[in-house]
């Protein structure tokens, strides 16, 4: 059995979602039990962001 400290997550723990585009918008996905929306921007050099609210992970699968 694997141990992880309580105040840190697996990577795999929450959803990915794949884009071609740097500017991403997140708002939870679930309605009005969501967040609210927030502008991420992956930046040049990274290939992916975490949502500050929500821990949804996007990542940057554009051209290069």
């Amino acid at each position: 059995m694997e141990y992880h400290h309580p105040n840190t997550v697996s990577a795999d723990a929450f959803e990915k979602r794949s884009t071609v585009d740097r500017k991403v918008a997140c708002d939870g996905g679930k309605g009005p039990l969501g967040h609210p929306r927030v502008y991420l921007r992956i930046e040049q050099g990274e290939d992916r962001i975490v949502c500050p609210y929500c821990s949804r992970c996007f990542i940057y699968n554009g051209a290069h």
